[in-house]
């Protein structure tokens, strides 16, 4: 790894690696550490994106947040994690969602490694595979949408650029009073089947699924109302680079913390740009983000223009966007890609009254969730 432009001096609460030893389950921790093993992909015809994600203690579920409330009011002894699993699974077609599962399950449903990247829950699972340099992730899919449907998949994420490095501060006296993420895999090239099966077994939607890929692990001992701010974040799969970045704050910090990577020919170049936000809007949920984003270094060598126009999640905390983005180099052509971006702001997790709403989303004990 190069880091092309220093790293501020003070310790950052969000703490990065590039690492498939660090991909395993760290499941020892209090009631309200949270870990989640994320993939995502976008088709190479543009038309589809599918986003994956694996959670132990499921950071938007209120009835993960009532308990973490619950337990720090009445000082109760702290609970393993993984109480709360989940898994989520969204696909877009043509920018517009197409099907949504986001289902709970029960502790018995979860089991993870502590040794080796994999993760079962209920009948969704994934695993590492590695045969010498040859790296991939084995997705199984098999989780209840609403009115009864099947969401089948069987899917591969194999690794084309990742395992950068690890993070060099897990030393440091308090290393869980931090957001942990791992940018595990970058770059991957995705293929497999996905289908959609109807109650009476018929199948209404089968094909197969070719693109490029992204995955990470992310993981926080903390609560993450009471701690993180605002997180803006994405990836873009250009031609020959992909670029990943992010934007975060913590609710005792004054300012934000930015980073831009750069991934060309296995090799990842760390940028500290500087950022501008235009064009801000307030979605209908009332949650306030920019349209126009641009991430340029001090040098002006290089510039990530992104267009967040095309908003296909949304919640009170939480937006994902398609976003149209550019990518500019001295002495080389611009870019231009789509990619996924997201928008965090997780403090009205904590909002009781919301959480009647947030539950008619949530599917449980065998079936899908009341609204889509």
């Amino acid at each position: 790894m190069t880091n092309s432009e220093a790293r501020a001096s003070k310790v950052e609460r969000l703490r990065a690696a590039s690492s498939i030893a660090g991909d395993v389950w760290h499941g020892t921790a209090p009631a309200p550490a949270y870990e989640w093993w994320y993939f995502d992909a976008l088709s190479r015809d543009g038309r589809d994106a599918l986003v994956i994600i694996f959670l132990t203690n499921f950071i938007f579920s209120p009835r993960y947040n009532r308990a973490v409330m619950e337990s720090q009011r009445q000082s109760q002894p702290a609970q393993r994690a993984a109480n709360f699993p989940a898994v989520a699974v969204c696909f877009y077609r043509d920018g517009r969602p197409f099907f949504r599962a986001l289902n709970e399950y029960s502790p018995d449903d979860f089991q993870a490694d502590a040794t080796q990247p994999s993760c079962q829950i209920g009948q969704n699972s994934f695993r590492l595979i590695k045969s010498g340099d040859d790296a991939r992730y084995e997705l199984n899919i098999e989780t209840i949408l609403r009115c009864r449907r099947i969401l089948w998949a069987r899917l591969e994420w194999r690794v084309m650029e990742g395992n950068f490095f690890e993070d060099e501060r897990q030393s440091l006296s308090h290393p869980e009073a931090a957001h942990h993420w791992n940018m595990v895999a970058p770059r991957c090239d995705v293929s497999g089947e996905i289908a959609l099966i109807e109650p009476n077994t018929t199948r209404s939607l089968d094909f197969n699924f070719q693109g490029t890929g992204y995955h990470d692990h992310n993981r926080d001992a903390r609560w993450m109302p009471a701690t993180i701010a605002e997180w803006q974040w994405g990836r873009i799969h250009f031609p020959a680079t992909t670029a990943v970045f992010y934007r975060y704050r913590e609710r005792d910090e004054n300012q934000h913390n930015t980073r831009l990577y750069l991934i060309q020919n296995n090799l990842l170049v760390v940028h500290a740009p500087q950022i501008t936000m235009d064009e801000t809007r307030q979605h209908y949920f009332g949650l306030r983000y920019p349209r126009l984003l641009r991430l340029q270094t001090t040098d002006e060598s290089l510039m990530l223009t992104l267009r967040q126009q095309r908003i296909v999640d949304s919640s009170f905390f939480y937006l994902r966007f398609l976003s149209d983005a550019t990518l500019e180099t001295a002495g080389a052509r611009p870019q231009h890609s789509t990619g996924i971006t997201e928008h965090l702001a997780p403090r009205s997790l904590g909002s009781r009254w919301l959480w009647w709403l947030i539950n008619m989303r949530i599917g449980s004990n065998g079936r899908g969730a009341f609204l889509p």
